[in-house]
């Protein structure tokens, strides 16, 4: 199955393309037909219009997530995650996710991505509730507190996301 962009916001994709959050102009009252890439001598939307080369690693990265994301029943809806999957395998990729976070941005910060990550509708209210025992027993001294998670990070956090949902389907 691949992955259909009409089921994702515009404005998100975009901005997972890119890498860089999107003025607040460019994500209200968009005009789609003028963010197509542009036509070839057949008709045809060359795809590699207006890439810049990216490293292989920002490319492989994204080929996984878009597996991972494949990998869901084809009838996805939001949230992604609706609750935690019930494995060891599962509790594994959670405490695994929620470190790379915590070294990231320090625990208060995770606590509110969470929240964010529920409102833009990646996690269920359940599995962010679920979530928060596992974070509280999280706590690294070499935590970057100081320190805002990123884009990139966040990319990371629905390739979490979208393994932790396609094992709670399995």
């Amino acid at each position: 199955m691949a992955i259909d962009p009409r089921n994702y916001d515009v404005a998100e994709l975009r901005a997972a393309g890119s890498g860089e959050p999107l003025p607040l102009h460019e994500r209200v009252g968009d005009d789609e037909d003028e963010h197509r890439a542009p036509a070839d001598a057949t008709g045809e939307a060359d795809p590699t219009a207006g890439e810049t080369a990216r490293p292989a690693a920002a490319v492989a990265f994204e080929t996984s997530i878009a597996r991972d994301l494949a990998a869901l029943d084809e009838n996805v809806e939001r949230p992604y995650l609706t609750a935690l999957p019930a494995s060891l395998v599962a509790e594994a990729l959670l405490f695994e996710w929620l470190e790379f976070l915590v070294l990231q941005a320090g625990r208060e910060s995770v606590a509110d991505t969470l929240v964010f990550y529920e409102r833009v509708g990646w996690l269920g209210s359940d599995a962010t509730e679920a979530l928060e025992p596992y974070l509280s027993g999280i706590d690294d001294p070499r935590a970057n507190a100081a320190n805002g998670l990123g884009p990139d990070d966040h990319r990371v956090s629905l390739h979490y996301i979208a393994r932790l949902a396609s094992l709670s389907q399995g």
